[in-house]
């Protein structure tokens, strides 16, 4: 599990680091002799544009061809994505904040205590804090905003659940925490109390519509003893009770209908790649901690096409491995369309949005030592871009 983030500037700025290489690729039949999905219907549609597209978008890509590579991919398209609509790569900005209206709107009575900026890489990089007379305190930087409270530093809730990995699976979360009502607090007036946030940052088209999940204090204390979960100082963390009972919601953040996947990277000297995210945690004293992460404004289109077919984007994944001899096994099993924010780190504040096939599975690695074989399992991540086809092969990838 990722080591919860306390410091409430460094939440802001947490970035892992990705490597990019890039080439092209359309939608088309012909390039894709090796590949196929499994499920083929022996009869044929009397629309061949229809049955063309549909051949492009299959629910699942297998193929075996090259040794030690197996694919059996699921193809993951967001529900309300149009396979026939274009995506577009464009320039954007970090969303600017009217904070001191926001500060003032979210106080609820309460009286700001303090306030203060400084420079996290240079001017053009700074981070704004304000706390209430509470301790609680919101963190406004470059299209972030972190709001944290006594209960979200006291119970590190989202050590439980802000890492990459969870994000990737979208199992993860039911599978963690389930989504069962808790009692004496509503799920209506959680929802409630995030849309209002959203409504007061002006992000209501910028979001879906949440999942909600239940992170109560049984199956908390179930975790702790699991993972056997430790504070800074390597003590034994105190065990949750009711009182610590929360919700934790889940947005998707929205470009063209395309979701982010939560991830953060390094694709060369002099670029990041990162993503957007926000979740809310709401227990029975309401609020208790929020993210928005990489939230942006478009400038204007650079590119804009039709999206490539996962198939392409297989493809593009399988080429890098036909002329390689492999030491360990790989299997992919999904294939995601969702979008990637890259910055420039000489320019913080220029920002490139892009939709992406995110293709994920794990490569397995046996060792031997002392005689016997040892099996290794490690993720293996790849991008490929959705407008213009090129690959982006991933050395580390993070949440």
């Amino acid at each position: 599990m990722k080591k919860l983030i306390q410091n409430v500037i460094c939440t802001c700025v947490l970035i892992l680091l990705i490597s990019a290489l890039l080439t092209g690729c359309f939608p088309s039949a012909e390039s894709k002799p090796n590949l196929s999905s499994s499920d083929t219907s022996e009869t044929e549609s009397s629309e061949a544009v229809s049955n063309d597209s549909v051949n492009e978008f299959p629910d699942r890509i297998e193929d075996s061809e090259i040794e030690k590579l197996s694919i059996n991919a699921k193809v993951i398209v967001p529900e309300a994505f149009r396979i026939d609509q274009t995506v577009s790569i464009a320039s954007a900005i970090p969303k600017i904040w009217d904070k001191e209206r926001i500060v003032s709107e979210f106080s609820d009575g309460r009286q700001l205590a303090e306030e203060f900026s400084a420079e996290n890489t240079g001017p053009d990089d700074l981070v704004y804090v304000y706390t209430y007379d509470d301790d609680s305190s919101l963190t406004f930087h470059l299209g972030k905003v972190y709001y944290s409270t006594q209960a979200s530093r006291e119970y590190d809730y989202s050590y439980y659940f802000d890492y990459y990995s969870c994000y990737k699976d979208e199992n993860a979360f039911e599978e963690m925490f389930g989504t069962e009502a808790i009692s004496g607090i509503e799920k209506s007036d959680a929802e409630d109390a995030a849309n209002r946030v959203i409504s007061m940052f002006g992000l209501e088209d910028a979001f879906g519509d949440p999942k909600i999940y239940s992170m109560d204090s049984a199956c908390i204390n179930r975790i702790q003893e699991k993972e056997d979960v430790r504070d800074k100082h390597g003590e034994e963390v105190a065990k949750w009770d009711s009182q610590q009972d929360a919700y934790l919601l889940i947005y998707p953040v929205l470009y063209q209908s395309i979701p982010s996947p939560c991830i953060s990277s390094a694709t060369g000297e002099n670029e990041i790649l990162t993503s957007s995210k926000a979740y809310f945690v709401y227990g029975r004293n309401g609020l208790i901690e929020f993210v928005l992460f990489g939230v942006f404004d478009v400038v204007n289109t650079i590119q804009e096409a039709c999206v490539c077919s996962p198939l392409d984007a297989i493809q593009k994944c399988k080429s890098s491995f036909e002329n390689i001899i492999m030491d360990h096994q790989i299997e992919l099993s999904s294939v995601k369309l969702t979008y990637i924010i890259r910055q420039e780190l000489e320019s913080v504040g220029a920002w490139r949005i892009e939709p992406v096939w995110l293709i994920d599975g794990v490569s397995q690695e046996t060792n031997r030592k002392n005689g016997n074989d040892t099996a290794t399992l490690r993720n293996y991540t790849s991008i490929i871009s959705a407008v213009s086809g090129e690959t982006i092969p991933l050395k580390s990838i993070g949440g």
